[in-house]
């Protein structure tokens, strides 16, 4: 089996360390966006044949800018616009908030996300994390979702405080396997959850 693995905003790549111990026979390719340094290096390509599994914006960014490079997209709390659900004003806020202070901001999007504190404030990439905001209140790629032709499958939580419930359900169309904790964490929080559900969805769909 291959993967390829997109982290969210706010993260880099190495949320996905506990998710990969579960995957031992995988292939599997990660994709670093730039929030957070210090993380696994990232690639830039991977084989079209892959399962692309995207958290939160990780999705997102599949659909935008994956070029439709896989055979099968698992969403972990992921969504395909966040500006078309949640206020624009609240994107735009945490960018405010962002230039005064980046180590306040980040903690406080961790702790909402009910994890402890990811990366230290040196570590933040600055410039990156204001763009992928940009990016978050301005894709939209709901056309690129209803487009697919490939297998899905959308894993979310019911105490996810970052995408409530109610939008997973009107993203996926109510076709969702629930967590009931974890908040928007469930890759660093669940991982044996995430990828047992994964292996058997990739299991189902092979030829």
């Amino acid at each position: 089996m291959r993967f390829v693995l997109v982290h969210g905003w706010g993260f880099h790549a190495g949320i996905w360390d506990q998710f990969v111990r579960h995957l031992p026979d995988a292939e599997i390719a990660r994709v670093d966006l730039g929030f957070i340094k210090g993380g696994p290096a990232g690639v830039s390509d991977w084989h079209p044949d892959s399962i692309a599994v995207g958290h939160s914006f990780g999705l997102l960014w599949l659909l935008k800018q994956g070029q439709g490079r896989f055979r099968a997209l698992v969403s972990i709390q992921g969504f395909d616009c966040f500006s078309c659900y949640i206020p624009k004003s609240r994107v735009l806020g945490m960018q405010r908030t962002l230039k005064r202070d980046a180590d306040a901001t980040l903690r406080g999007f961790w702790k909402g996300c009910g994890t402890e504190p990811f990366a230290s404030k040196n570590a933040l990439n600055v410039e990156a994390l204001n763009v992928g905001l940009d990016w978050l209140a301005s894709w939209d790629a709901r056309e690129e979702r209803r487009a697919l032709t490939c297998p899905t499958l959308a894993l979310a939580s019911l105490d996810d405080a970052i995408v409530p419930p109610s939008m997973s359900e009107t993203v996926w169309n109510g076709d969702v396997i629930w967590s009931d904790s974890s908040g928007h964490a469930l890759p660093l929080l669940r991982p044996d959850w995430c990828a047992s559900r994964v292996t058997d969805f990739a299991h189902a769909i092979r030829p």
